[in-house]
């Protein structure tokens, strides 16, 4: 009786682990170790919940949601709700770069500072000569010069803060403030010499989209991307308003607040994914939310495996290159254009990862013909620790189906 009671009192207070819901959506027949991967996933990590989309040979064979897009209200995550998808943004904006090169529009080896124009470095405020020197292949490498373990990230607080303050900007800070301020100062190294992965490179490539092409960095990737592909679910994302159907980010247990970044209309301390950070000023790197399934969408018809085939023969062969920069050569994975890739027997894997507070994301094309995109509503403490975890678990439970893999197609379902 006590027992029982002190349930009724848990269940009563609005709590229930994240585990307790149920998978939703659609799977076809002896894809159970992916559901049972998934499970032990948010029960071992404490994360509410996720969403995951596997593909075979471009089939959609499984959708699901697991746990809960929100906790408190014991709403569960469905195969379509859309998540933040961080860093996978800029597979988005590698390949809208990569069409404008198919259409003549502009070359990979092209100097950015001529290309942006009045919204770049002011020629009088430039203190490293070597900016003039970025290319947008730089850019797609993250060589351009920026290291963010030597001088911090711009695009986070509190360096965006003090951009956005010293080039007179408002706030929240732009984008524009930001990569301004940062080409106006010295780089960190010279260009295409050392691999960095570089937030502000892909801020720069947005702005490069958009003087390009003649459109806002939104429009292109809807018209000449999302829509062609199918994957019209992908869109922006909002600081402090979220999208119908889009789920809760929760941060781990004792993450520290944070001072709310100026011009949100927050005061006081907030906790991260919540005014933490400039998300509207991550257009072209991550800001992006979405279904996983939407995602995979995309992915797939990067090269036509699914769906219109968004780019060349030639700019999917640059995609995968491995880079001509010092130090990048025999690792067993690479940053291609927009791409990690690793090169194994009979072709190459491609993946990319997203992390921010409060979510966690990761996207994968095998050279056998799987394929999956997974997204979490929240990034544990050991956020490395956790992503090897979703890695591995995810590739044992490809292998636990082995040549079971079944016939058929849910894409007509999503």
């Amino acid at each position: 009786m006590r027992r029982l009671v002190v349930v009724l009192a848990v269940l009563a207070a609005g709590w229930l682990p994240a585990q307790a819901a149920e998978p939703t959506g659609k799977t076809l027949p002896g894809l159970g170790p992916f559901d049972q991967a998934m499970q032990a996933l948010l029960e071992k990590w404490d994360v509410p919940g996720g969403a995951l989309a596997v593909a075979r040979d471009g089939r959609l064979v499984l959708a699901r949601g697991y746990g809960y897009a929100n906790r408190e209200r014991r709403e569960p995550a469905q195969p379509t709700s859309l998540f933040r998808l961080g860093s996978l943004n800029k597979m988005l904006t590698a390949v809208a770069v990569l069409q404008l090169r198919d259409a003549g529009r502009l070359n990979l080896d092209d100097k950015a500072l001529p290309i942006l124009g009045d919204l770049g470095p002011r020629p009088d405020r430039i203190k490293d000569p070597r900016v003039h020197d970025i290319t947008i292949r730089h850019l797609l490498q993250h060589s351009g010069g920026f290291d963010r373990e030597r001088s911090g990230d711009p695009l986070f607080p509190p360096r965006a803060v003090q951009a956005a303050m010293r080039q007179g900007g408002a706030m929240p800070p732009t984008c524009e403030a930001i990569l301004r301020d940062t080409l106006e100062s010295a780089l960190d190294f010279a260009p295409g010499t050392k691999f960095a992965y570089s937030n502000l490179g892909y801020c720069v490539l947005g702005r490069i989209i958009e003087r390009v092409s003649g459109q806002d960095y939104n429009a292109f990737i809807r018209a000449r991307i999302l829509d062609p592909a199918g994957a019209a679910g992908l869109r922006p994302g909002r600081t402090l308003t979220a999208f119908p159907g889009e789920v809760t980010y929760y941060t781990y247990a004792q993450e520290p607040t944070v001072e709310a970044v100026p011009g949100l209309g927050l005061r006081g301390k907030v906790t991260p994914p919540y005014g933490g950070f400039p998300f509207e000023a991550f257009d072209a790197l991550g800001q992006y939310i979405g279904a996983p399934v939407d995602y995979l969408r995309f992915m797939l018809a990067i090269d036509g495996t699914r769906g219109p085939t968004l780019l060349s023969r030639d700019s999917l062969r640059e995609m995968r290159r491995r880079p001509d920069i010092p130090g990048e050569q025999g690792k067993a994975s690479f940053y291609g254009l927009g791409t990690l890739v690793r090169p194994v027997t009979g072709g190459e894997n491609w993946f990319h990862a997203g992390s921010q507070s409060g979510m966690k994301a990761l996207a994968v094309r095998y050279a056998g013909g799987n394929a999956w995109v997974v997204a979490f509503n929240s990034r544990p403490r050991d956020r490395d620790g956790f992503a090897g975890d979703v890695d591995r678990s995810l590739i044992q439970a490809a292998q636990r189906v082995g040549k079971g893999w079944p016939g058929g197609d849910l894409w007509s379902e999503f």
